[in-house]
């Protein structure tokens, strides 16, 4: 496959889409990936592809080299491309340094693409409904490319081998820790924080990668709190009715709801919320800092931001074949509830062909459970 490296730029991305398919991935088949040599040999076959995917995805967007930030992610993805095709197989350590400095240069990939779409939105080259497509399926596949490299950078630790998975995922000791970093937050803006109980049924433990599960609970109990904070305005009175996380599951699915009394959200916004772009915050475009998107001018997270929050939670859900639904009582509260998949055994969730569409839960109200 390296033979075809003589070809121009273009083509070879051509030919990396048109030709060779994407290896599905489960997170128990990713787990069970302990061979640093098998592993590497995969990657330099895998990610080539899903780099050229994403390519040209980007280049399918109408005017997309008219904005700086939507230049700055092909760059990116290009010498990412390049230099991975660049690397023997054999070749142990170039290939980790290589993995390790994509990593570190595509940090701020999330911060270019969410700008680069809200330029071409603001200029009208994008509808609303071709951004929430883009960046389902760019964000989407996103997620598989840095679980890989991830486990791969883990298993070779110099210092001893991990996993990017936990295979013994603890979600009340997630729910707590993203509890916990939430209700700072929040007393740092409000001057104080609701109180939040977290009721453990059953003991839960799963194969899951603890990274994105503290994202999501994170993003739906700041909602929360922020929404409590809001409607009541003292802690004495949302103390009578406390945010409440429940974590229980079944043989094959985990289930976390997320309760609260901040009023809920009314019946015709609700569609909008999973709404890449739409955030009740200042304009969208201004302070970014952070892999969230949003940042204050202190640098710490606003309690509502650049609006990527609840879309990218539900890309993370959906990746590893669960869903992310909101079910909202107007005038009363709001009740989120995350279902994973126990068994590790979903496939990701991206597309086989640049045509085909990211399956993803309906974005209104009382999403589709399949």
């Amino acid at each position: 496959r390296k033979g075809n490296f003589h070809l121009s730029q273009g083509q070879r991305y051509t030919w990396a889409v048109r030709d060779m398919q994407l290896s599905q991935m489960t997170l128990q088949q990713i787990l069970n990936l302990r061979d640093p040599e098998a592993l590497r040999g995969f990657l330099l076959e895998e990610l080539p592809i899903r780099f050229a995917r994403r390519l040209q995805l980007l280049e399918s967007l109408p005017c997309w080299s008219k904005y700086p930030h939507m230049r700055v992610i092909r760059s990116l993805y290009s010498d990412a491309f390049r230099r991975l095709r660049m690397i023997p197989q054999h070749e142990a350590e170039p290939f980790r340094k290589t993995l390790q400095n994509i990593k570190r240069r595509n940090a701020n990939m999330l911060l270019h693409v969410v700008r680069g779409v809200s330029a071409m939105k603001n200029g009208s080259h994008l509808s609303d409904l071709q951004v929430n497509a883009f960046l389902d399926e760019f964000l989407t596949a996103r997620i598989g490319t840095d679980i890989l490299s991830s486990q791969y950078l883990a298993l070779t630790r110099p210092e001893g081998a991990t996993s990017v998975i936990d295979p013994l995922c603890d979600p009340v000791g997630v729910v707590r820790s993203a509890a916990g970093d939430a209700a700072r937050l929040c007393k740092h803006h409000y001057g104080w924080s609701p109180p939040v109980d977290v009721v453990d049924v059953g003991q839960v433990r799963f194969p899951f990668i603890g990274q994105y599960l503290n994202y999501i609970m994170f993003e739906l109990i700041k909602n929360s709190l922020r929404a409590v904070v809001e409607r009541y305005g003292s802690r004495s009175e949302a103390e009578k009715d406390p945010i409440r996380v429940v974590v229980c599951g079944d043989d094959k699915t985990v289930v976390l709801r997320v309760s609260d009394s901040g009023g809920g959200i009314p019946l015709e916004g609700l569609q909008q919320v999973w709404s890449y772009l739409y955030t009740t915050a200042k304009p969208a475009g201004e302070d970014l800092a952070s892999e969230g998107c949003e940042s204050d001018d202190d640098g710490v997270a606003p309690m509502a931001g650049f609006g990527c929050g609840l879309p990218l939670s539900r890309n993370y859900a959906c990746y590893v074949g669960g869903r992310l639904e909101l079910n909202t009582m107007p005038n009363y509260g709001t009740d989120a509830y995350l279902y994973l998949n126990r068994l590790g055994d979903a496939q990701e969730g991206f597309p086989q062909d640049a045509a085909a569409e990211v399956t993803l839960p309906s974005r209104g109200f009382l999403p589709k459970s399949g």
